[in-house]
């Protein structure tokens, strides 16, 4: 909610600068030539320009700015990997939430930063219909200007990772810093993607780091990372081999334990699934569980992070329920885990 709001309040901002640099509304029977085509004061090798009409002056100012604004959004939401939705879904008797962790207050914020300095140039209503429209536009340059202001900002970020990471020892925060810098190049590449939008020969500014090499020394930190897994309960048989084949699928190259073991040298990744008594209701059989892993440091003791999900399934008959939920461990297992490890290293 407070995201939400903080939105708001930046878009607002944005129209109210952007009105008070706007200009005065003329209204003819003929349509200027930018309501239709494009505006010959602003032409696009040099500006960004959109419209936007409604039956009120401010409602049409606000759809200019924000149909100027989506020219870059599209371009963040196509390249941009971290942005998901959550949705809830039920197969074969399975519910399940995927929490995909794309949050569309990201996309509005980094455009807000794109579009800073854009105004309202030229206003007209319609004397047969009383519509108004507006024509928005943004300098090319000073757009480039914002965006290489924060693509410089996380190159910088980036370098101070990777700096931490090389005078590392402890393997998990290595990952953490290897980590932080791969998100953080993804998020400058969705940025170059949207200044070659803006840039009029289609370069941008090419990154200094590869992305797959970033991903692949990830990759490999995982798989030398020292990690045993231990259940400590399994209400459902089966957990051990759900967990270790989640944690290959992750990239992680683990052992079995059934003890902590500090002398080992290497993390514990601890599962437990714990189930309610089934139940009956609307003809059908319900069964629900928790699901919890936790990361344990090299002393065996304490919890460097954990998580935990609530499983639901249902079948027609009682003696699908096990199954059921061990698919259902099976699936939310691997769709996390990897994702929870990077977390709690961070």
């Amino acid at each position: 909610m407070r995201s939400i709001l903080k939105i708001k309040i930046l878009f607002v901002s944005l129209l109210l600068a952007a009105c008070m640099q706007s200009t005065s509304v003329t209204s003819t029977a003929d349509a200027p030539q930018w309501v239709n085509g494009e505006p010959e004061l602003y032409p696009n090798f040099k500006y960004l320009t959109a419209t936007g009409s409604a039956s009120k002056s401010e409602q049409a100012k606000a759809r200019a700015l924000s149909n100027l604004a989506k020219i870059f959004e599209v371009q963040i939401r196509e390249v941009s990997t971290t942005l998901r939705d959550t949705q809830t879904s039920q197969r074969d008797g399975i519910e399940t939430v995927q929490k995909n962790q794309r949050i569309a207050s990201s996309v509005n914020l980094k455009t807000d930063k794109m579009v800073q300095g854009a105004r309202i140039a030229e206003q007209w209503q319609s004397s047969a219909d009383l519509s108004y429209h507006a024509l928005a536009v943004l300098d090319r340059s000073q757009a480039g200007n914002n965006i290489r202001v924060e693509m410089d900002r996380l190159d910088n970020e980036t370098r101070f990772s990777l700096q931490q990471h090389a005078g590392r020892s402890d393997p998990l925060l290595k990952i953490s810093d290897l980590h932080t810098a791969n998100t953080l190049q993804q998020d400058r590449e969705a940025l170059q993607q949207t200044l070659k939008i803006i840039d009029v020969r289609g370069k941008g500014d090419p990154a200094r780091w590869n992305l797959a090499d970033l991903d692949e020394r990830l990759k490999r930190e995982l798989r030398s990372l020292p990690v045993h897994t231990v259940i400590r309960s399994d209400d459902i048989g089966g957990l051990k081999n759900i967990l270790q084949g989640a944690a290959a699928e992750a990239g992680l190259d683990v052992t079995g334990n059934n003890v902590a073991d500090a002398d080992s040298g290497a993390y514990l990744l601890a599962a437990s699934i714990d189930s309610q008594a089934p139940m009956f209701k609307d003809e059908w059989h319900w069964l629900r569980a928790t699901l919890k892993i936790e990361l344990i440091a090299q002393d065996g003791m304490t919890v460097i992070g954990y998580k935990s999900w609530p499983l639901k399934v249902s079948a027609g008959s009682a003696s699908q329920l096990q199954a059921r939920m061990m698919k259902a461990a099976d699936k939310k297992l691997k769709a996390e885990l990897l994702n929870s490890v990077l977390e709690f290293a961070t």
